[in-house]
């Protein structure tokens, strides 16, 4: 069942939460929160936990407290600075913890957060596959980026967003928090307008929910019902992983109403590409399909031909060397391509085969972990 965590009674901002075990694990290794403070300045949190059901568990909770622990208690410092030091003293107070319980050990998670103060101006902190993104006038936009392994491959061109999606690696990340004694975090400044809407999640929503889909229920659906639909729409794909998902609405300007009502679903040009190439990699696909079957049609066809030939042939016994049954290698030659021809279709085959096993070989090059972080695993 979905557990909703404080949608905010203000008329001013609608703020909801949910998380769900989902329909295959046995505990939700997710946490999340939020937070307002007296000066109006807004915090949101997400982390999806690794390394075991209690390790991954106790990963996510301790890098939660400790982030809204300082959110607390640092009210002068910059959001930026804020969220740096609070996500570092989380990394090392979660690599301490597993250093000291065997059972902990390896564990660690991602994390995404989100300040907005009351001069509406928005930092995003993160690290790890959790994602938030920005929805405003139709049109929604990632406004972080996976550390994962499979999202480094799609932005060096080596992966389709549809091999991206099945790829065996796509579990694994680059970055996590608590798993090393360092941690690389990535912060933005978000823009922030009147009638934008920010939503923070794990990957048990985007691994199994589209962007469309995201942005169609977050326009259509108040916060509060736009969390339980998509944790909802989650657990009816399925449900592989914990889902948790947070939505934050602004109010729209009261003198041009509220533009989200009417506007159209757009996708940010990030998620019309992807769309776009799943259409031409479907469409593809059934051309290449149509063209098989043709070619297997054809073959077939021939090689009945070539039977009955054969056995026409075989009815007729040989009375000049004109009329012997061809050798082997002639019979090879007729039924088929050139000798020739074949090799070379041989050696593109091979050579296909060398380029795909590479492809599955490849290792991320950078200063962190060759790679990566698998949820169940520690860092190899």
């Amino acid at each position: 069942m979905t557990s909703p965590q404080g949608q905010e009674p203000e008329a001013s901002v609608e703020l909801a939460s949910g998380s769900d075990v989902g329909q295959l694990r046995s505990a939700n290794e997710d946490s999340c929160d939020s937070l307002l403070r007296e000066d109006g300045t807004r915090l949101l949190l997400v982390a999806d936990g690794m390394g075991g059901a209690r390790g991954g568990a106790t990963a996510s909770q301790t890098a939660v407290a400790t982030i809204s622990e300082a959110f607390e208690t640092e009210v002068s410092a910059l959001p930026s600075t804020l969220l740096e030091t609070a996500i570092h003293a989380a990394n090392a107070r979660i690599f301490e913890m597993a250093g000291r319980d065997p059972e902990l050990e390896g564990m660690g998670t991602t994390i995404v957060a989100f300040v907005l103060d009351a001069r509406l101006r928005g930092t995003v902190a993160h690290v790890g596959d959790s994602r938030a993104y920005r929805y405003r006038r139709g049109r929604l936009e990632p406004i972080t980026t996976d550390h994962s392994v499979v999202a480094e491959m799609q932005r060096r061109g080596l992966l389709s967003a549809d091999e991206a999606a099945a790829h065996p690696r796509r579990n694994e990340i680059l970055r996590a928090v608590g798993v090393l004694p360092q941690v690389e975090v990535e912060i933005a400044d978000v823009n922030v307008s009147a009638g934008d809407r920010f939503l923070l999640c794990s990957d048990g929503l985007t691994g199994v929910v589209e962007d469309d889909e995201i942005a169609a229920i977050v326009q259509a659906e108040a916060p509060d019902n736009a969390v339980a639909s998509l944790i909802q729409l989650a657990n009816e794909r399925g449900g592989p992983d914990n889902i948790t998902v947070q939505i934050l609405a602004i109010p729209a300007d009261e003198v041009d109403g509220d533009p989200e009502a009417t506007a159209p679903i757009e996708l940010s040009s990030v998620g019309i590409e992807a769309i776009e190439n799943k259409r031409r990699l479907r469409k593809h696909n059934r051309r290449i399909v149509s063209v098989l079957a043709a070619i297997a049609a054809a073959v077939i066809s021939y090689f009945l031909w070539q039977l009955l030939q054969s056995e026409t042939t075989g009815a007729i016994a040989p009375e000049s060397p004109s009329q012997l049954p061809d050798s082997p290698s002639t019979s090879s030659a007729r039924k088929g391509a050139p000798r020739g021809e074949l090799d070379s279709r041989t050696e593109a085959a091979r050579s296909r085969d060398v380029n795909m096993d590479a492809r599955d070989q490849f290792e991320i090059e950078s200063e962190r972990p060759r790679r990566g972080v698998p949820r169940d695993g520690a860092l190899r």
